[in-house]
């Protein structure tokens, strides 16, 4: 796949924010009937796997601040968020970084292996620069079709 990967990464990214981009922070906090998140945690959530997966997981230091490990990972939910969650416009700003950021540290570096494969939670191990990045395409795109679906039922 090579380099490509970096447009893809923007490409995918600026869906998401478009998605986003007319809502307000109260409106990006409810939580629709029947689920247990809401739209800004799937935005936190969607960074907070991207610097993981981008950086950490792969021998570097993370970019995001220390929070939203527990704020965004898996299995945590706005109904116990502790008090200093990040506000969705400091999201949004992560989320508008990243890409670039992806795209000036990793060129030349999607071979290398990690020192530790990762196995997500689909049941793939990861086990080079490139397959974390790919695998974040598709992790994004299901949360991209929670966000629409929340969207909708929030609108209405």
């Amino acid at each position: 796949m090579g380099e490509i990967i970096f447009s893809q990464l923007e490409f995918v990214r600026n869906q998401t924010l478009k998605m986003v981009q007319d809502l307000s922070e109260e409106q990006a906090d409810i939580i629709p009937f029947g689920f247990r998140n809401n739209i800004r945690w799937n935005l936190g959530h969607i960074a907070f796997v991207q610097d993981a997966f981008a950086f950490r997981l792969t021998g570097r230091p993370s970019l995001i601040s220390a929070n939203y490990k527990g704020c965004f990972t898996n299995g945590t939910s706005p109904e116990g968020w502790p008090e200093d969650v990040p506000k969705l416009a400091e999201i949004i700003e992560v989320l508008q970084s990243q890409p670039q950021q992806i795209a000036s540290i990793l060129p030349g570096k999607l071979d290398e292996t990690v020192s530790k494969p990762y196995t997500t939670s689909s049941g793939i191990t990861l086990d080079r620069v490139e397959g974390f990045l790919n695998f974040c395409l598709y992790h994004e795109g299901m949360h991209f079709s929670v966000i629409k679906m929340y969207k909708k039922l929030i609108q209405s």
